[in-house]
């Protein structure tokens, strides 16, 4: 007779969970959260590669109504550097210039293939309370190709994977509010309002990747705070008191429990 031990399971019998090696239980524990990791990466890859839509970092043309804030860039310019990073997609060089605020950046560029150094101070510009900096100018779309599909998709799912882990950064430092967050409620009504499969494909990216990172954060009652016992627990040679476990379990089950209320609290009174 098989029969089967959950993870949940305490039983010293053989081929149960609590037998087995702790970097298998680890493993064991970290398999869904993975999973959720690859199928949002993979999802948005063919996103972004089928998508055929390309912004690169060529200067197009200069947006006439800066032009006389920006006397550096030229039509033609491929923005190879900004500050010393790398800008191979257009959401890179945005992101640079989001977090710049308004300083002056050091730009390297290809211009007939000499590469130029430049010094350029980005445009301010105000949205009501928001502010945001520009170069002034378009990029130009990248030629469809399978290649430039690919590439551009590489690194736009790096960049997005990137912007995942800036959003983690900030939640634990304290610069995102609370009410920022959504939860349930907040992404029925996205998905609600996406309009047509492609917002609801990379929505589900979204949400895939959100989940399986959000799942290994070192909270106890998530994968990530049964892993880090499991750390501790290889540290120690011995294994954590089963009372000490629950009661661990049990703290970090309310904290979930109490956020999640108040999370959808927030999402339900956003709706009126």
């Amino acid at each position: 007779m098989l029969i089967c031990f959950g993870e949940a399971e305490s039983s010293e019998e053989q081929g149960s969970f609590s037998r087995a090696k702790v970097s298998h239980r680890i493993a064991i524990v970290a398999a869904g959260a993975i999973v959720n990791i690859i199928f949002g990466i993979l999802v948005y890859f063919l996103l972004m590669a089928g998508s055929g839509v390309n912004r690169s970092t060529v200067v197009q043309t200069l947006i006439p109504e800066y032009v006389s804030e920006n006397t550096v860039l030229q039509a033609g310019d491929k923005i190879l550097e900004i500050n010393g990073k790398k800008t191979r997609i257009k959401s890179d060089v945005d992101d640079i210039l989001l977090q710049s605020k308004g300083e002056m950046l050091s730009i390297l560029v290809d211009r007939n293939g000499e590469n130029i150094p430049l010094e350029v101070t980005p445009i301010k510009i105000q949205y009501g309370e928001m502010t945001r900096y520009i170069l002034g100018v378009e990029v130009a779309q990248a030629e469809k190709s399978l290649t430039n599909n690919l590439y551009y998709g590489c690194w736009e799912t790096v960049a997005f994977i990137g912007s995942i882990g800036d959003s983690l950064k900030m939640l634990v430092s304290g610069n995102v509010a609370l009410n920022q967050m959504t939860g349930p409620v907040g992404i029925s009504e996205m998905v609600v309002h996406t309009n047509g499969m492609y917002e609801f494909v990379y929505l589900l990216a979204v949400i895939s990747l959100s989940l399986g990172v959000t799942n290994l954060l070192p909270i106890p009652a998530l994968d990530g705070g049964k892993i880090l016992l499991l750390l501790i627990e290889a540290i120690r040679k011995k294994k954590m008191d089963e009372e000490w476990e629950i009661k661990i379990q049990s703290i970090g089950f309310t904290f979930l429990i109490l956020l999640s209320l108040y999370i959808s609290f927030n999402d339900i009174a956003k709706l009126f």
